[in-house]
């Protein structure tokens, strides 16, 4: 078995590889670099990303969610444009991304856009490399890290420049923080919640089970997304505003359904994997003990309890339901918890000695 380091490495440049062809792609697809944030044809945004960047290739009709990160790099206190686009004021929730990409408002016009290609790149690495990293460290194989590498949910994120592949690194490193027993995994889940939100699901769902039981962990990503909501509410009068993300069980995917028909066969694959991540989260749950059973399980009811909003398409629901699978390869790559972590193995006993310090041996 390799070393986490050289798992971490190794993982990583298959990340760097696989991004840049997406990227890549993508570029051609959308007729140059500026085509990227996918700016819509009928978006309110599209005079002021077209004077930032010229005339660069549309989207049809709103486009999509690289464009709104990218205005929110723009306006990071949303004094201009807070209440400009379509849903645009929850998302400000969401402004790690925008703020890291535009180097704290610095940059704006290309810089910006290059700062959103490269956080999302180096986000997709570090998700793979300390999946791998995690697996290593237990004596698992490191192609656990193919979960991050060939995931559709993830490709999107990249392809389109959204918060979702930055918030997922995020969590993956606060888990290995965990593994390590390091006392910074409250601040790295504050940063995936700042990043999207609906991370934060993670950190609750670890707090059902006493030897993962931290209330750090929870409390201090929650009030970071608190106070900046809050603040929110002071400067663009929105923060606490809904989309209608969650309704009955199966409701919205049994409504999404219904137009499902009409879709492209791009789209169909998405929803194919997004249903089959899913389903798989809750098998996992019913079937492993595993000390991440509850975030898998939390996650997959997510998706249960997800809108028509979420399900319609099937670019969202890849996204918001891409943590699954990775969730699922930590836990089968970290089932050996070692001592100095807290964490006891849930389907194996305590470890001796020699895992004492953290030292895995084969």
């Amino acid at each position: 078995m390799v070393s986490p380091k050289t798992a971490f490495w190794k993982w990583s440049i298959v990340a760097a590889f696989a991004g840049t062809v997406l990227v890549a792609a993508q570029v051609v697809e959308v007729g140059g670099i500026g085509g990227l944030i996918q700016a819509g044809e009928a978006n309110e945004l599209t005079p002021l990303i077209r004077a930032e960047l010229g005339e660069v290739s549309l989207a049809e009709n709103a486009g999509h969610d690289g464009q709104l990160f990218y205005a929110i790099g723009l306006d990071l206190n949303g004094d201009e444009i807070g209440e400009s686009f379509d849903h645009g004021l929850y998302r400000y929730r969401r402004i790690l991304y925008s703020f890291v990409s535009s180097a704290g408002g610095l940059f704006d016009g290309y810089r910006l856009l290059y700062g959103m290609l490269v956080v999302a790149g180096l986000s997709f690495m570090v998700a793979a490399g300390t999946t791998a990293a995690i697996a290593a460290r237990h004596g698992r194989s490191d192609y656990l890290a193919l979960a991050v590498v060939l995931n559709p949910g993830l490709w999107l994120s990249l392809r389109l420049l959204t918060s979702d592949v930055m918030a997922l690194a995020l969590t993956v490193v606060a888990l290995y923080a965990i593994d390590l027993g390091w006392r910074y995994a409250s601040v790295l889940f504050a940063a995936s919640g700042l990043a999207k939100d609906v991370y934060i699901v993670t950190p609750a769902a670890l707090m059902v089970r006493k030897e993962t039981r931290n209330w750090s962990l929870v409390v201090v990503p929650a009030l970071a997304l608190i106070a900046w909501t809050t603040y929110l509410t002071t400067t663009i009068n929105g923060g606490f505003t809904e989309t209608g993300n969650i309704t009955f069980p199966f409701l919205g995917i049994v409504t999404a359904g219904s137009t499902w028909a009409a879709s492209t066969a791009g789209d169909i694959f998405y929803l194919a994997f997004a249903l089959a991540s899913v389903v798989a989260g809750l098998v996992y749950t019913i079937r492993r003990e595993s000390w991440l059973r509850w975030p898998i399980l939390a996650w997959s009811a997510l998706g249960v309890m997800s809108s028509s909003w979420v399900w319609d398409f099937g670019n969202n629901a890849a996204r918001a339901f891409a943590p699954i699978v990775v969730l699922i390869a930590i836990a089968e790559g970290s089932r050996v918890q070692p001592s100095r972590s807290g964490l006891a193995s849930d389907d194996q006993p305590a470890q001796p000695a020699n895992r004492q310090q953290g030292v895995d041996k084969p």
